[in-house]
C-alpha cells in the first residue's frame, strides 16, 4: 500500500488512491506527532502533553483514540497499538522529514569533505521538500510547537549550508539578495552575516562587506547585548587585511586538509520556544562561551540553580545561538549521579566519530584523545545535570576554539576563572548574571 506523510509545510497525507483529508486540526496534529516520532512508541501521556500542554480536556485520551482510529483507515497497520502507546511505522521514502534529513546529511558530509559541487544539489533538494512552515495550520501553543521549531532550526542550518556550498562554487552577487532576505527574517544568525560579508567581498564590494559587519554588530548589541563572535571578528579583520584565505579556492583547500573523523554531531535538543525571560543570564552564557578575538583561554561556564529554575532550557537556548560559532559540532551529554568523567569522555569521543571499539579504556588516554580531537576543531560541549566537580573538569577544552557549558544544582569548582551563572527558583530571579569568578 502506497503511503506518504508530509509535514514540511501544511500537513498532508496521501494514500493508495491519492490525497486524503487528514481531518480536523487535532487529528492532523496527532498525525504530525506520530510521524515526528516515527518508528518509536509514543505514550498516551506524551501525546496528551504534545497536543494540549498543561491543560488537557478530560476527554483527551478518548479523543486521541478516536483520531488514531480514523487515521488507521488510511494508514492501516502502519499504526501499531502498544500498551498505553501508539507507534507509526514508515519507510524512509514515506515521510518527507526523513528524506529531508537524509539529503541534508549527504550534503553536509560532502561539504565537510570539500566537495561543494556534490554538496550543492543534495542540500538544494533537501530544501525543495519544504512547502511552507513546518506543520503550517496546526493548532499552536502545545508541546508540539517545540518539535516543529526544531525542524525550522534544521531548515535554517541547511539553508546556510547550501549558501556555503554556493559561495565555494563561486557564486557571490547572486547570493546577496537571498542572504539579505534571510537576515531580515532571522537577524541574529551570525553565520549568515558572515556569509553576506563574504558574498559582498567576493563580488568586489568591500565597503558593503564592512558595512554589513557594522550592521551585524549593531543588531547583536541591540537585541542581545553582546558583541559579534570570533568568527565574525576574524572575518572582519581578514577583509581589512585582504587576506588570501578569503579566496574561494583557498577556502576549499583549507577544508579538504582539515582533520575529520565521522559526521559532525548536532545533538542539541530542540530550541525551547516557550523559554521566556533570563535575557541577562543567556547573554552571560554567550559572552563566556565566545572568547574575545585573540584570547587563548578556553571557554567554559557553569549554570547552576535549584530544580525547576530552567537550567537545561537556558543552556539549550544558548547552545542554539552558539551553533554557528562552533561549526564542528555540538555535543549534548547527560551527567547525573553515578556518571563518571570517563563515561562523559567516552560519550564525547563517540560523538566526535571515534568507533566504540577504539575508545581508550584508561581515563587519562581518553582525556588525551579528547584534547587532540578538539585541538583542530571548534566544538560546543554541553553537560546537563553535573553533580560533582570531577565529573566535568577533564572536559574543559585545553585550547581555545571549543567551549563547555555545564548545568548543576550547586556551584562547581571546575577550574580557575570559570564563570558561573546563577538561576533562582521559578518566578524569583536573584542572581542570574555571570560572576566572572570560580565559586
Amino acid at each position: 500500500m502506497s503511503i506518504e506523510v508530509r509535514l514540511l509545510g501544511p500537513v498532508e497525507l496521501r494514500g493508495e488512491d491519492g490525497p486524503v483529508d487528514p481531518g480536523p486540526a487535532k487529528r492532523r496534529a496527532t498525525l504530525a506527532v506520530l510521524a515526528l516520532e516515527v518508528n518509536r512508541p509514543v505514550t498516551l501521556n506524551r501525546l496528551t502533553d504534545l497536543l494540549w500542554g498543561d491543560e488537557p480536556p478530560a476527554s483527551a485520551v478518548a479523543n486521541i483514540r478516536n483520531h488514531v482510529a480514523a487515521l488507521r483507515r488510511t494508514l492501516g497497520d502502519r499504526i501499531v497499538s502498544r500498551q498505553a502507546s501508539y507507534q507509526m511505522n514508515l519507510a524512509p521514502h514515506e515521510l518527507d522529514v526523513t528524506e529531508f534529513h537524509r539529503l541534508a546529511e549527504l550534503g553536509r558530509a560532502a561539504l565537510a569533505g570539500g566537495d561543494a559541487s556534490r554538496a550543492e544539489p543534495a542540500l538544494d533538494a533537501a530544501l525543495r521538500l519544504w512547502r511552507g512552515a513546518a506543520g503550517h495550520g496546526l493548532p499552536r501553543g502545545a508541546g508540539l510547537d517545540v518539535l516543529l521549531a526544531g525542524l525550522e532550526a534544521d531548515r535554517l542550518r541547511v539553508l546556510e549550508d547550501l549558501t556555503e556550498a554556493r559561495l565555494d562554487l563561486g557564486y557571490a552577487g547572486e547570493l546577496v539578495p537571498v542572504l539579505r532576505d534571510h537576515l531580515g527574517a532571522h537577524p541574529l544568525r551570525e553565520r549568515a552575516w558572515a556569509q553576506l560579508m563574504l558574498a559582498l567581498y567576493r563580488a568586489g564590494d568591500l565597503a558593503a562587506a564592512l558595512s554589513a559587519y557594522r550592521q551585524a554588530q549593531a543588531t547583536l548589541q541591540a537585541q542581545l547585548g553582546v558583541d559579534p563572535g570570533s568568527e565574525l571578528v576574524d572575518l572582519h579583520v581578514a577583509m581589512l587585511e585582504r587576506a588570501p584565505r578569503l579566496d574561494p579556492w583557498a577556502r576549499q583547500l583549507l577544508r579538504r586538509n582539515r582533520p575529520a573523523i565521522g559526521e559532525v554531531p548536532r545533538e542539541l535538543p530542540p530550541d525551547p520556544v516557550f523559554l521566556t525571560g533570563h535575557a541577562d543570564e543567556i547573554a552571560a552564557v554567550l559572552a563566556a562561551a565566545r572568547p574575545a578575538a585573540g584570547e587563548r583561554t578556553p571557554a567554559a561556564v557553569v549554570v547552576h540553580g535549584p530544580p525547576g529554575s530552567g537550567k537545561s532550557a537556558l543552556v539549550t537556548r544558548a547552545g542554539h545561538r552558539l551553533a554557528d560559532t562552533f561549526p564542528d559540532g555540538q555535543i549534548f551529554a547527560v551527567a547525573g549521579a553515578g556518571v563518571t568523567a570517563a563515561d562523559l569522555l567516552g560519550r564525547a569521543l563517540r560523538a566526535l566519530g571515534v568507533p566504540p571499539g577504539e575508545v581508550p579504556e584508561q581515563a587519562d588516554e581518553r582525556i588525551g584523545r579528547y584534547r587532540s580531537l578538539l585541538a583542530a576543531r571548534r566544538v560546543l560541549i554541553v553537560v546537563d545535570g553535573a553533580t560533582t566537580d570531577d565529573q566535568v573538569r577533564p572536559l574543559i577544552p585545553a585550547a581555545s576554539g571549543s567551549a563547555l557549558l555545564v548545568t548543576s544544582r550547586e556551584p562547581l569548582l571546575v577550574g580557575e576563572g570559570v564563570p558561573h551563572v546563577a538561576l533562582a527558583a521559578p518566578d524569583r530571579i536573584i542572581g542570574g548574571r555571570c560572576s566572572g569568578r570560580t565559586q
